[in-house]
């Protein structure tokens, strides 16, 4: 099996007026998720763990139906990683976010690695169909963020 970083990828990065810390706090809400972002209909954590290495998660998406996350990298405000199997047309996918403090802010960027099933899509079009939705994604992140700054 191909490593991840032999893979397509896709990476979106948005510069926000919020801090590092507001960011932080919406990501690592893995339960919230669908209180956020565009096409989860709902989120639940599965495993003894709510966050961290190990932690799984099983989103329920409005194109996809259910995709488990399995998080495999947590670096508090910083990063946090989650790989998935079988979601749509994809056999495999990495999406990692990473928060970075600014002046007056933190971008916030979101790559996604993805391994396509025989047959399913272009990678091309999956690219542009991942950008779109990955913009969509971060951009409702920080109007989430920035409720949670504001409180």
């Amino acid at each position: 099996m191909q490593s991840f970083e032999s893979l397509p990828t896709v990476t979106v990065t948005r510069q926000t007026n919020v801090d590092t810390a507001a960011l932080w706090r919406v990501l690592s809400d893995l339960a919230a998720l669908p209180e956020w972002a565009p096409g989860i209909n709902g989120a639940e954590v599965t495993s003894a763990a709510s966050s961290g290495i190990g932690a799984v998660r099983r989103v329920d998406t409005a194109q996809f139906g259910p995709i488990e996350h399995n998080v495999t990298v947590w670096e508090p405000e910083a990063r946090f990683a989650y790989e998935t199997a079988d979601s749509g047309p994809f056999s495999r996918t990495l999406t990692t976010y990473s928060v970075m403090p600014g002046d007056g802010g933190a971008s916030v960027s979101v790559s996604l690695s993805f391994d396509i099933k025989p047959g399913a899509i272009e990678p091309d079009q999956a690219k542009a169909v991942l950008d779109k939705g990955l913009t969509a994604t971060l951009q409702a992140l920080e109007l989430r963020a920035r409720m949670h700054q504001a409180s």
